[in-house]
């Protein structure tokens, strides 16, 4: 096998080292000894021993650098590292170059800076890369300039919830390790890169591009074209982006190995009446992969393919047999030995995914086919929909692990969308060019493509619209997407192989089984809890209570602030949604800005809250929302929070002005917006085992005396500063006397306290 497939072995090595620097954490110093002392290994046996035994050792030589590599990388080393210097208090005078493309959003361009020199009252030399935030849009900087600045560099702090993504480690596997905030571009002193460089080159194609789109297109069809050829999608509407993402078709706007396709076909046909050598050919199609790679912002996807298109153009130039498998297995490997990061990538995995089974699986189910092989069918009709069947299904349970979403119609969908998007890009290189020779002759190519683009919409609206059923699946774990994998590649052997069928259905019954069996053993082994799962928010801090893992909760919700992104589709639902709840009973609103209250209603609407608590001061407001708004929540099922409940002894929620109380069997915890000892004191006369504050705290010396006057064993706050503080973040249980110690949510993400015997009721 490894003779005949050597990159499948090159690549079995590099991703189990990878995983393993990123679960053990261990220096990289460790990897690269292990590494250097397997290559000495074979190089002793080099002429000694057999070459399988050679072969396998400098595979565990590469095993242990890709981990080095990794590790070197992603984890910070040495006193010269930026993370040594990321505190938030000191400011500096800092020195560096943008080392990647600029990112324009809605109302901030982010830029990825890396730090070469730091001044305060000492000159530092440091290394490593911050993320730059500018509180406007700008188009002024770009790759390769060079900064000057003062600003504080802030550590990154941990944002992992139930039903997002880690944001620190997304930044970390990006290369950085602080943020810097500054509220204007005047604030930075800039030498510009060189003008006539190949960055440079880049920069002025993709602006004329794009310049050529919003001179011969309508504004939505330009977005679109510019989404389709370079994968630039900031102009897209936001509704035709839903459009796109609930038909199952949003890899269109990700450039991929399809565009890269289409972009070489549409050059082979311009240069197919030249009589140009073959050499010719492969150095102006490498020559147009390098540039669209670039132009494309060298997206994962582009690149892979790119690398491919690469081997195959070289390997046809040379004359050597074409090996997919191998090549495939060859642009993984060479990726993941430059950037060993991107194996954590989405778009990383469901491209090889993908790529990988239509390999694997075409070929058998076109065997199928052989009699139906006269005229043109097997290319224009069977082709075509095999190829977009197997993608949807490679891509399946990455996508329902990810999104926990399963367009119904994303087969169907592809098979119409994707030939037309095809069409359209092939229109849109037709308008460049159109443009390119007369400008008049862009406009009315730019008529036609913009009718083509219209159809799109509209298939992409009966496709993707509101009424558009979509199968949500939920959290599903990694051995479940191991498991579907493997039946999948059992499924195709089977179509030639009996004995394979029969394992099958045997393994099927097995699983299936265990699938009945294991309600009954949890049964008998969990018993009832209450899972209370804290969750930093913008501003605050979220509270989910669900009872024994079933599909209903309870959510409270204190100091959250307003953003320029909808709260409820980027952290409350999906949070919702991982932990498995659908229908929220009781929802508690603390404190909350009035910008926010239409996040807040929505997620009331989405889950069918049935009772909505809310205080009197925002009373008013979520009224108005509620009525102007289109969703079916009615004002009935508002209470508003305004009569202070003395201390009560019974398990349920007690919501007061400024908070709710919420009583166990065998402890209590607080729900406040800001920390007011006088005001707990009077609620709870008693004993209240935990605290939660919404708004920032700074923990002290006197409120830890206060703290344990009152019998308070926690405080979890979104923000907390106290040198003696103790965070832990394992599962609680009220019976486990901890000391007082404090957690601070901005940095931990979650928190999971899991209370026994436990039975919740909302009281008014």
């Amino acid at each position: 096998m490894i003779r005949a497939y050597p990159s499948i072995f090159l690549l079995l090595m590099i991703v189990p080292g990878i995983v393993l620097a990123d679960q053990v954490c261990l220096p990289a110093w460790i990897f690269l000894s292990a590494a250097i002392l397997a290559a000495l290994l074979g190089a002793v046996w080099f002429r000694r021993a057999g070459s399988t035994r050679v072969v396998m050792t400098f595979g565990l030589a590469l095993f242990f650098f890709s981990a080095f590599h990794y590790s070197l990388l992603y984890y910070p080393a040495g006193e010269r590292h930026i993370t040594n210097f990321a505190y938030g208090d000191q400011r500096y005078h800092i020195y560096g170059r943008v080392t990647d493309w600029p990112r324009l959003l809605s109302n901030r361009t982010e830029l990825k800076v890396g730090i070469d020199s730091l001044i305060s009252n000492n000159t530092y030399h440091v290394r490593g890369t911050v993320l730059l935030r500018l509180s406007d849009t700008t188009t002024s900087l770009q790759r390769g300039d060079r900064l000057e600045f003062f600003g504080r560099i802030y550590p990154l702090r941990n944002t992992a919830t139930p039903g997002g993504f880690d944001y620190r480690r997304y930044l970390n596997l990006k290369g950085v390790h602080g943020i810097v905030y500054l509220s204007t571009p005047l604030d930075l002193r800039l030498d510009k890169r060189n003008r006539y460089g190949l960055i440079s080159l880049v920069d002025r194609l993709r602006a004329a591009i794009v310049d050529s789109f919003n001179r011969n297109l309508s504004p939505r069809s330009a977005a679109l074209a510019a989404g389709f050829l370079i994968g630039e999608t900031r102009d897209i509407p936001a509704d035709v982006y839903s459009w796109f993402r609930d038909s199952g078709t949003l890899h269109l706007l990700a450039v991929s190995g399809s565009n890269v396709a289409l972009v070489l076909g549409f050059f082979i046909f311009l240069m197919s009446p030249l009589s140009l050598s073959r050499r010719t050919r492969t150095a102006v199609l490498l020559s147009v992969l390098l540039l669209f790679t670039l132009i494309s912002y060298e997206e994962p996807s582009v690149v892979r393919a790119s690398i491919m298109a690469t081997l195959v153009l070289l390997s046809r130039l040379v004359q050597r047999r074409v090996d997919l498998n191998n090549i495939i297995s060859a642009t993984a490997a060479a990726i993941l030995l430059y950037d060993p990061t991107q194996l954590f990538d989405v778009g990383f995995q469901l491209s090889f995914v993908t790529a990988w089974g239509l390999i694997f699986i075409t070929p058998v189910v076109l065997k199928r086919f052989n009699s139906v092989r006269q005229g043109r069918w097997i290319a224009w009709v069977i082709f075509p929909i095999a190829v977009s069947i197997i993608a949807q299904i490679c891509s399946g349970p990455l996508i329902a692990f990810y999104f926990q979403r399963i367009p119904v119609l994303s087969v169907p969908a592809n098979i119409v969308i994707v030939l037309l998007t095809s069409a359209a890009v092939f229109g849109i290189l037709g308008v460049v060019l159109a443009d390119i020779i007369l400008p008049l002759l862009g406009v009315f190519t730019g008529s036609l493509v913009n009718q083509l683009i219209e159809f799109i919409l509209y298939c992409l609206k009966f496709f993707g619209g509101e009424n558009v059923p979509i199968i949500e699946t939920g959290s599903v774990s990694v051995w479940l997407i191991l498991i579907s994998y493997t039946y999948l590649i059992l499924l195709v052997y089977a179509i030639t192989s009996k004995r394979n069928r029969r394992i099958i259905v045997l393994s099927l019954v097995i699983l299936v089984n265990l699938m009945l069996l294991r309600p009954v053993l949890c049964g008998l082994t969990n018993r009832n809890h209450t899972d209370v799962w804290l969750v930093s928010v913008p501003g605050g801090i979220a509270a989910v209570i669900q009872q024994n893992d079933q599909a209903d909760g309870d959510l409270i919700i204190t100091g959250l602030k307003d953003r320029d992104y909808p709260i409820d589709d980027r952290i409350l639902v999906p949070t919702l949604e991982r932990l498995g709840i659908k229908t929220i009973n009781s929802m508690f609103v603390i404190s909350s800005d009035y910008g926010s209250i239409n996040d807040l209603v929505r997620t009331a609407e989405r889950t069918a809250v049935n009772k909505l608590f809310v205080p009197e001061q925002l009373a008013c407001s979520f009224r108005d929302v509620i009525n102007l708004s289109k969703f079916n929540l009615c004002t009935e099922a508002m209470i508003v929070s305004q009569n202070i409940q003395r201390g009560h002894k019974s398990v349920g929620y007690y919501p007061f002005k400024n908070g709710v109380l919420f009583q166990s069997q065998d402890s209590s915890m607080m729900f406040v917006n800001k920390l007011v000892p006088n005001q707990i004191a009077e609620i709870t006369p008693g004993r209240c085992d935990r605290l939660v504050v919404g708004r920032g705290v700074e923990i002290s010396k006197e409120l830890e005396c206060w703290a344990v006057e009152y019998g308070i064993s926690s405080i979890v706050a979104r923000w907390a500063k106290w040198s003696g503080s103790k965070d832990y973040s394992s599962d609680l249980s009220p019976k486990e006397g901890v000391p007082i110690a404090v957690t601070d949510l901005s940095q931990s993400g979650a928190l999971r306290l899991r209370l026994f015997s436990v039975s919740l009721c909302a009281e008014p």
